[in-house]
Order: C-alpha cells, then structure tokens, then sequence
C-alpha cells in the first residue's frame, strides 16, 4: 500500500519493531492472541488493552476517554474475507468500546472496522518511525451517548 520505501524503513526498523512486539506480549494487561491453522502456520495476531499507548502520551496526540485501544490486527493476505479478522476482533475486544490508530488510505481495513461499529474521526497526524511520511487517524467504537474523545 506504501511502496517499496515503507518495506525498506520497516525492514531497517525490525528491532524497533520487534521491541515493540515483545513490549505488547509480556504485558499481562494486553491480550495478544495469534491465530494458526493445522500445521502451526501463523494466520493472524491481534493485541488490545488499557488506552492510551505509551507512543501517544509522548507525541502529543489527545487521546479518546476510551480505556481501550486495539493495537493490532493483522491477518495473512491469503485469509481476507474468511472472516478471521472478525473472530480475532471479538476474541480481542467483543462488543467493548473501544479505539484503532489506522493510516489514512486504507480503505480495506476502514471497512472492514467500520462493519464492525467504527467510525472514522475526523482528523490526521503525521506517523513516525517507518511510517514517517504517511498520515494517520482513529477510528472509535463506542455505545450511544458514550465519550468518545472526538468528533467524525
């Protein structure tokens, strides 16, 4: 979706990454769960928990009074539409309140969340690390009458 630069920065950003990963894995308030088929393949990886992220609070960005992010979903390419992404949304966060970070022009994961109850804020800020030089934005599930820190 980004190009070939944005594999190279994420390539030469794999430790950062990595430390991030591992940051998300042994902290007993995030519930990261991975998905595999038969043989032990990895299909999916989803991670939420208490909102804001540490990265949020040091760029300044004001966040939502949701005490609940999703801080990934990824599924393989080969599992799109075979409703993967909805069964590691509901085992992450079920019908919970909650927020996302997603970088601006994704439209297939903007709908795939906004069938799930998302909506879109209405703003954008520049990503750092690998991502720098692309823009990003919440999405926001929340309960009638629920703050949700912003407005779409």
């Amino acid at each position: 979706m980004f190009g070939d630069a944005f594999a190279d920065r994420q390539r030469a950003a794999g430790d950062r990454t990595a430390g991030y990963d591992r940051a998300l894995l042994a902290d007993p308030a995030v519930r990261t769960l991975l998905a595999v088929d038969d043989d032990g393949t990895a299909l999916g990886l989803v991670a939420a928990g208490p909102a804001p992220a540490a990265w949020e609070e040091r760029a300044g960005v004001p966040a939502p009074v949701l005490p609940l992010q999703l801080f990934q979903l990824y599924t393989l390419a080969r599992t799109h539409g075979t409703g993967l992404g909805a069964v590691l949304l509901e085992a992450a966060i079920g019908p919970a309140d909650a927020y996302l970070w997603i970088m601006d022009g994704n439209a297939r994961a903007e709908r795939f969340y906004a069938k799930h109850g998302f909506r879109p804020l209405a703003e954008s800020f520049p990503a750092g690390g690998p991502w720098a030089g692309q823009h990003m934005h919440r999405m926001v599930r929340a309960a009638a009458g629920g703050a949700a820190g912003g407005t779409a």
